[in-house]
């Protein structure tokens, strides 16, 4: 059950080695939480010690358990973090009754080990600082977005080759430092790029040689936003050319 007016962002990201996949109600970072100073957490976990993931039957048993801590409670849900075969729903609630009341429908569920925690959280740290994806991780679902394009025009996405990153700054000589940093960084610094239609409009291209798995992608875009917003800078997009069997296509 997700409230009509939620604008949900769901993204995978590296947690404690392995690669999660957490899901953010958007909507509420203009939220008022004064109401709601506290943050439950559900946690929702296989009985099966063999098992890498959360099968079908499981995770509707947790979903229905997060469906009834929201109908029951009123709980306001702010997300989800899914990691091998369990998931962990993040709440803010008004008290320590409302807690008491969904760590029961917790500890009563069937088939699934679920517990519920509390912590005294009025500035909501855990949606702001964890669930709520910045740049990087918002670039990963348009990562996923783009090489999902290159495969459908036939690309061998496991196939190395340069990917271009431009990134654009408020002035040429940012621009050039960054450029530089970036070089350092093992990037190789393809020229100026200027956009004069956009707020920053002095580009760089940068290259590096990859493949087009998505992991590679992320890795490479996250390195990029975080290097370029030392300079006061932005990602503006990727490109690559397309390669199958028999060779370089058209960039996309």
């Amino acid at each position: 059950m997700k409230d009509n007016s939620a604008q949900w962002f769901e993204y995978d990201w590296p947690l404690e080695g392995a690669m999660a996949r957490f899901g953010a109600d958007m909507a509420l970072i203009d939220a008022d939480r004064a109401a709601r100073p506290l943050l439950m957490y559900v946690s929702c976990q296989s009985r099966s010690e063999k098992r890498e993931t959360l099968s079908a039957i499981e995770r509707s048993i947790a979903s229905g358990v997060r469906d009834k801590l929201i109908k029951k409670l009123g709980a306001l849900y702010a997300g989800y973090i899914e990691i091998d075969a369990q998931i962990q729903y993040y709440f803010y609630i008004h008290d320590a009754e409302e807690f008491e009341r969904g760590e029961t429908i917790a500890e009563k569920t069937p088939l699934m080990d679920c517990t519920a925690g509390l912590a005294d959280e009025p500035d909501w740290l855990t949606y702001k600082t964890l669930l709520y994806p910045d740049a990087a991780k918002l670039q990963t679902e348009l990562n996923r977005d783009h090489i999902a394009l290159m495969k459908k025009h036939g690309d061998c996405i496991g196939a190395v080759r340069r990917v271009t990153f431009t990134v654009y700054f408020p002035t040429e000589s940012i621009m050039l430092n960054f450029a530089e940093a970036a070089r350092k960084a093992g990037f190789a610094y393809a020229g100026p790029n200027y956009s004069p239609e956009r707020e920053l409009a002095y580009g760089a291209d940068i290259v590096r040689l990859s493949s087009l798995k998505k992991a590679d992608v992320d890795a490479l875009t996250t390195r990029v936003i975080n290097l370029a917003a030392q300079y006061g800078g932005e990602l503006g997009e990727w490109s690559a050319p397309i390669v199958d069997r028999g060779g370089p296509l058209n960039a996309i």
